[in-house]
């Protein structure tokens, strides 16, 4: 998962000159302010922070290298340096020789030797212990199994205390929310890819809309060769949205399968517009939330911020909006069925940190 902060985004452009003087004083390339040429095209000099299972990581779809946050409080720049170098050495080996070889193979060792690399840069791990930098989510955790238990009440037979639970569980996530952004600590704010596909369809579209409602901002992050919604949020609110992201993706083709079924609907045409459809039942039905004044206000500070945060990470976003044609019938059964739609799944989880890749 991707995490910013006034102090991360210092890190960033520290590890990005790192990145920039290495490929100008140690490499070949020719090298621009923010970018490398090579065969006439250019790449990125991107770097981000993460927090994970690896030390560090090349990422051959978007052209970024990764670095763990525990590196900013724990390693010397000459061992950022080296990790800088291993992973510049899976980025040109992804340019020389594409996808497949070997992770740490004859083709990557001649690209630290092409360049003379240290020795060090060639192994797989470093002498360096991240295991013990463990975080405290136990306030994550406890703010989620609530909104959980909220969630599982809207399912509810009875109207009523089915609306009543999910006011409970939004006003919850402000609440939440209002105590993150009041902090005066250096706030960290986190990115996290939920889902990818080839390529953008009704059903990521449905499930980019709804994301909406758990105080996230989804994006649709394009690749090389696929598409993906990424989520900017706290790490509770992210936790939220994977869960509820997790859950819609079997939720919505279990629903379209029903509706399916006992509407005869036919063709990737009424498979979309159901989808379209879905997402705008389950945005009617949350914009007849009644909320407070106090919360009102609260959802445009909270809404102003991850606004800013986003503009911050990313220069350029994409929408999830479509201008095909729709099935009509097959929008109007998707639209009920997004009103009738509660979220009840589990939450995953993750484990420690130690090697390169």
């Amino acid at each position: 998962m991707k995490v910013y902060s006034e102090t991360i985004f210092s890190f960033i452009q520290k590890a990005n000159k790192m990145l920039r003087d290495i490929l100008k004083n140690e490499t070949s390339f020719n090298v621009r302010r923010s970018r490398f040429e090579y065969k006439g095209f250019l790449y990125p000099i991107d770097v981000i922070v993460f927090e994970g299972e690896l030390i560090g990581y090349f990422d051959g779809n978007h052209y970024q290298i990764g670095l763990n946050k525990n590196l900013i409080y724990q390693a010397k720049d000459n061992l950022i340096k080296d990790i800088l170098r291993h992973e510049l050495a899976h980025y040109i080996t992804f340019l020389f020789y594409g996808n497949d070889v070997l992770p740490h193979g004859e083709e990557f060792k001649h690209v630290c030797e092409l360049f003379n690399f240290p020795d060090d840069v060639k192994k797989a791990s470093m002498n360096f212990d991240l295991a013990n930098a463990k975080t405290n989510s136990f306030h994550s955790e406890k703010i989620l199994n609530k909104v959980k238990n909220l969630l599982r009440l809207s399912e509810s037979s009875n109207v009523h205390e089915a609306e009543l639970a999910t006011l409970k569980a939004n006003q919850l996530l402000i609440k939440h929310n209002l105590e993150f952004s009041g902090l005066e600590s250096d706030q960290e704010f986190y990115v996290k890819k939920l889902l990818e596909r080839k390529r953008k369809d009704a059903k990521i579209s449905c499930i980019y809309d709804i994301l909406k409602h758990f105080m996230v901002r989804p994006i649709l992050s394009y690749g090389k060769e696929s598409v993906s919604i990424e989520v900017t949020g706290t790490r509770t609110n992210i936790e939220l949205a994977d869960y509820v992201s997790g859950f819609l993706d079997a939720e919505l083709e279990r629903l379209w399968q029903r509706f399916k079924s006992d509407h005869n609907l036919k063709g990737l045409k009424a498979k979309n517009s159901f989808f379209y459809g879905l997402a705008h039942g389950y945005n009617q039905k949350m914009s007849q939330m009644e909320f407070s004044e106090s919360d009102k206000h609260a959802l445009v500070r909270i809404n102003n911020q991850l606004d800013q945060h986003i503009e911050r990470i990313y220069r350029r976003l994409s929408s999830a909006s479509s201008n095909s044609s729709k099935d009509s019938r097959s929008f109007d059964l998707g639209k009920k069925a997004g009103k009738n739609l509660t979220i009840n799944q589990g939450v995953k989880n993750s484990s420690t940190i130690k090697f390169l890749k």
